[in-house]
């Protein structure tokens, strides 16, 4: 077995975070690093492939270069990927029925560089596994037969626990 080197001062590190959880995407770049005493977990949004690993590296080289330079964004939003939004359109002939699942898996990836592992494993495969085995519709289109259905259960996602 090999000993891990720590990364010096101002190294930003790609990681994949392999994840071991049916539920969960796999194989997802992480840019680690510690500033200001703290260690930061940054999920690029990617998944591992080449192509990926280059930009990953681009943002990493941001990172350090805007550490060194002073001009670190401590909120992060500078480094965070550009937000995956699903468009929603009124239109007959072009109406985008998102996935409930597909929204958790993205609200999931958004958080998970300020979540635990231990939170991800419990409480969102919690929540992921309701959608996908307990709730009657699993598109927005179908928002108020989800919303009619929680409300005759009275307690809302009691069931799936």
């Amino acid at each position: 077995m090999g000993s891990q080197r720590k990364a010096s001062k101002g190294t930003v590190q790609i990681k994949i975070s392999n994840v071991r959880e049916a539920w969960a995407t796999p194989n997802r770049l992480q840019l680690v690093f510690s500033f200001g005493g703290k260690r930061h977990y940054l999920s690029t949004g990617y998944t591992d492939s080449k192509a990926n690993r280059k930009l990953a590296e681009m943002k990493a080289r941001q990172i350090e270069l805007d550490i060194l330079c002073n001009n670190f964004d401590v909120t992060l939003e500078r480094y965070k990927p550009q937000s995956q939004q699903v468009e929603f359109t009124t239109t007959s002939e072009n109406k985008t029925h998102a996935s409930l699942a597909d929204l958790w898996d993205s609200y999931t990836e958004y958080k998970r560089s300020s979540l635990s592992p231990s939170t991800l494993a419990k409480d969102y495969h919690k929540i992921y596994r309701c959608i996908n085995v307990h709730l009657p519709v699993r598109t927005l289109d179908k928002a108020i037969l989800l919303s009619e259905s929680l409300r005759e259960r009275n307690s809302g996602l009691a069931g799936c626990e």
